[in-house]
């Protein structure tokens, strides 16, 4: 059984949940009840009651689609935390999330940038990284919303370290057999022998030589323009990347509606959509559900 949140209930969230509502029985969405049965009425949905953990709106709170509001944000919020508190109980065999729109949070007093911030604090885990993974390509990041000016002095061996062992954990499992990992340069051309920067000789090797002493077979540090080349990455299961659209760029041109979002290091199983609220289309019967159908695939298979 799988816990589903409904995400920001101004966006997509609701709609997608609706369609995975009526593909699988073996989950229970935390949402609005009213709310997805006033969507389902707009777009000629199914609607099955029982499948849904009802998470009420306030009286007089009226959610407009597209629209930013504390009470859509903190709505959102309450979603989630009542679907980690389940799933930390044993309650549900993973957590599946659906997008939360960071400004509406923002408005509503949430202290928590995302999903991953707030997951991390709440589950007090020691380590963490995020994954995304999709058929074609998968990227874990070392750094991820910050500026890229705060990028060089945001790495450390340690955080490298990490980030690396967690990702072949989890491709392990998800593979059955030891993955090769990869990891792009920082600096164009890897640095070009110390030429267009240092941090590639005096950290990423050494990391690297470590992690294969640990019997970690990493590849490394390559030229960024060339590292997710077709023929590389054949032979690659996941690539170590060192900020947020190193990773993000290439994973989102190639699977962009197939990408899913893995929170790695937590003490439950979290997989996420990997697009946003998409407040344009919101409401209309355009959302594509694919990347909350593999983010289910992905949950259940690591679970």
């Amino acid at each position: 059984m799988l816990a589903i949140t409904q995400g920001d209930p101004a966006g997509i969230g609701p709609e997608l949940c609706l369609h995975l509502m009526a593909q699988d029985p073996e989950l229970r969405v935390f949402a609005s009840q009213d709310l997805l049965f006033r969507v389902a009425q707009q777009l000629g949905l199914p609607f099955t009651r029982t499948l849904i953990i009802d998470v009420p709106l306030p009286a007089q709170c009226q959610i407009q689609a597209g629209m930013i509001s504390d009470e859509a944000g903190m709505h959102g919020f309450q979603c989630l935390e009542r679907a980690t508190e389940a799933t930390l109980r044993g309650e549900f065999s993973a957590l599946v999330t659906n997008p939360i729109h960071k400004e509406a949070w923002h408005e509503a007093g949430i202290k928590y940038p995302g999903h991953t911030e707030f997951l991390v604090a709440k589950t007090e885990a020691e380590s963490h990284a995020m994954m995304l993974t999709s058929e074609e390509i998968t990227c874990s990041l070392v750094t991820t919303h910050i500026a890229l000016s705060e990028v060089p002095s945001a790495l450390s061996g340690e955080r490298i370290m990490e980030v690396i062992t967690l990702t072949s954990d989890i491709m392990t499992r998800l593979r059955g057999r030891k993955p090769r990992l990869a990891m792009p340069g920082l600096n164009p051309h890897a640095g070009e022998g110390g030429l267009f920067g240092r941090e590639e000789g005096e950290l990423l090797i050494p990391v690297l030589e470590e992690a294969r002493r640990r019997d970690i077979d990493i590849i490394g540090p390559l030229s960024p323009d060339t590292a997710f080349l077709p023929k590389l990455r054949k032979e690659i299961d996941a690539y170590i990347c060192l900020y947020h659209d190193q990773g993000l760029i290439p994973l989102k041109t190639l699977a962009f509606d197939e990408g899913v979002n893995v929170t790695l290091g937590l003490p439950l199983i979290r997989t996420s959509v990997d697009h946003g609220t998409a407040f344009d289309i919101a409401w209309q019967g355009k959302a594509c559900v694919q990347s909350l159908l593999e983010a289910v695939r992905i949950a259940r298979k690591i679970s």
